[in-house]
């Protein structure tokens, strides 16, 4: 079984991919000797597999460290609270209209702020247009 830490070193361990890449532009731009086509495609391919086999021992190690939480949350599939079917929430809510007490107060804070609204849009900005609108124009 595998713990946070051992799934730490392994997130650490495909950060590598980065390290790789860069030894390989290195050695395109400025090595010695230039790869050939073959050479190259070959590093790559062994790269893309080399990468694969770490990926998915991640993945192995991601796994093994939920089933250790449910096991010692007693937690079964059925009631796992990261695999939620989202049923829970109401789809069809809406945001409801600023009451006109919001309206007033979001008003006194603009003016605050120095906003006026924009010539073209009317959205508030502290110049006479919107980078918005300055932009389409």
């Amino acid at each position: 079984m595998s713990s946070l830490r051992d799934m730490e070193q392994q997130i650490m361990g495909c950060w590598q991919v980065c390290d790789d890449l860069e030894t390989v532009f290195i050695q395109i731009g400025d090595g010695e000797k230039e790869p050939t086509p073959d050479e190259l495609m070959n590093t790559l391919m062994g790269m893309q597999q080399l990468y694969q086999w770490k990926f998915s021992q991640l993945f192995e190690a991601y796994e093994n460290v939920l089933k250790l939480q449910r096991k010692g949350n007693k937690m079964t599939d059925d009631n796992w609270p990261l695999e939620s079917d989202f049923t829970d929430v109401l789809w069809n809510t809406k945001i409801k209209e600023m009451t006109s007490e919001e309206k007033n107060r979001a008003k006194v804070r603009e003016q605050s702020n120095g906003l006026t609204p924009c010539a073209s849009c009317g959205v508030p900005t502290k110049e006479t247009w919107c980078s918005f609108c300055l932009t389409k124009e």
